[in-house]
């Protein structure tokens, strides 16, 4: 895989060698495994990455929206791109992450490694313990498959002499996406494809209330997050009380952040108060609510 850095300019494509990810789970814990290989474009030509995933249990029956299957093994790098990290940007350790978010149709993958020594593997290459996630899908589905898409982001950081000396991010400013080269590729077990049902994920909502006495307005503020990640969209119902008294309910809608945020006017009798967000969830997540206090004196 092509390397590149604020600092330095990478070699061409011969430098832009594999990247390797290849299952560490013993045969018996070996619930589903994928060999993929993917073609990273390049500023200059087509480099080669190679992955192979292994789950390290069998798949759930059901499974939450962007829920995470374990997953380990190792990374290996190879001697040429090694030895380009180690001369060419004077690295002598790296540590990594890959992370590329699930769709309707394609698992996401989260795995990382630690600081690991350059070329210390067999003939120069350079090996590290891996471990994370394959993620489940994105919608609600009875049957979801655990097919591996294209790969999402490699963020590669060096280090020498316990300082870090930059990131090599992929794809980059210049650089395209990983492809999949085999859009099929399957997590399978025993010749059989690993699936699961995908059902809705939990959502927390966290509200908050502030007062501007001056202006008389109470403004209701919604956070709404799923467990797994997935983004949340929709509406949210704010309702202010006086007491156990309702006085209005007003409906936001969330951004691209998951916060919806509303302003009820008049808002001057002594008093306590609350308003009460309440999400009413999507296609892929559930609802939630949460509810925030604050007193006009």
């Amino acid at each position: 895989m092509s390397l590149r850095s604020k600092h330095l300019k990478i070699v061409g494509a011969a430098g832009a060698v594999a990247l390797t990810v290849t299952g560490l789970a013993s045969p018996a814990l070996a619930a589903g495994a994928a060999e993929v290989d993917y073609t990273c474009t390049t500023q200059f030509g087509p480099a080669h990455a190679t992955a192979t995933y292994t789950a390290t249990a069998a798949a759930p029956a059901s499974m939450a929206v962007g829920q995470p299957l374990a997953t380990t093994g190792t990374f290996t790098l190879d001697a040429a791109t090694t030895t380009l990290a180690v001369n060419g940007l004077g690295w002598e350790k790296v540590k990594g992450t890959i992370s590329t978010k699930p769709t309707a149709s394609k698992a996401g993958l989260s795995l990382s490694f630690p600081k690991t020594t350059l070329g210390a593997g067999p003939s120069g290459t350079t090996v590290a313990n891996a471990d994370g996630a394959i993620l489940a899908g994105s919608t609600v589905q009875d049957t979801f498959t655990f097919v591996l898409g294209n790969l999402g982001n490699v963020t590669l950081t060096g280090y020498a002499d316990g300082k870090k000396l930059g990131s090599v991010r992929f794809p980059g400013d210049s650089n395209g996406q990983c492809m999949n080269d085999d859009t099929t590729t399957t997590l399978m077990d025993g010749g059989n494809a690993v699936t699961t049902k995908t059902v809705k994920d939990k959502s927390k909502t966290a509200e908050s209330a502030k007062y501007a006495a001056k202006k008389k307005t109470a403004t209701g503020t919604a956070k709404v997050k799923a467990r797994y990640g997935t983004a949340a969209t929709g509406k949210v119902k704010f309702t202010l009380k006086k007491g156990t008294h309702k006085i209005k309910t007003i409906t936001g809608k969330l951004n691209k952040k998951g916060i919806a945020k509303v302003v009820f006017k008049n808002v001057k009798a002594k008093g306590k108060y609350s308003i009460t967000g309440k999400y009413a969830g999507s296609s892929s997540l559930k609802g939630s609510s949460d509810k925030a206090s604050f007193t006009v004196r």
